[in-house]
């Protein structure tokens, strides 16, 4: 026969292993957190999708001039970026203008279809 003694620490052992630990469940909840951070686009991004929701609501079926372009942006910095200490902004506006091609401002383009371009360039940054 078996000492009973045995069973009960196999018992307690069983138990400690599908009990979970306060451990895990941070563990689960930093998980959480950790997903939905990755999924939030960056702040460049942001601010890309910004300009373009600004440039598809006001006459999209017109060419975007520099001014256009200069207020679209400003918009979409004030809307983005407020709050945010100079630095990260500074960054966030780099990272955004950097990854405009230096080709696509070669041709005239109607307001909306910059806001395809720049929607595309976001999904990028």
């Amino acid at each position: 026969m078996s000492d009973p003694t045995d069973h009960r620490q196999q018992e307690e052992a069983l138990r400690l292993t599908t009990v979970p630990s306060s451990r895990s469940e941070h563990t689960a909840a930093a998980d959480t957190v950790l997903r939905q951070i990755l999924a939030t686009p960056s702040l460049a991004a942001q601010l890309l999708t910004a300009a373009a929701d600004h440039l598809t609501k006001v006459k999209p079926d017109t060419e975007l001039t520099l001014a256009g372009w200069g207020r679209a942006l400003a918009l979409a910095d004030a809307r983005i970026l407020s709050g945010y200490p100079q630095a990260v902004a500074q960054h966030a506006g780099r990272r955004a203008m950097t990854a405009l091609r230096p080709e696509m401002w070669a041709g005239a383009r109607t307001r909306g279809e910059w806001a395809l371009c720049l929607r595309k360039i976001a999904g990028s940054v």
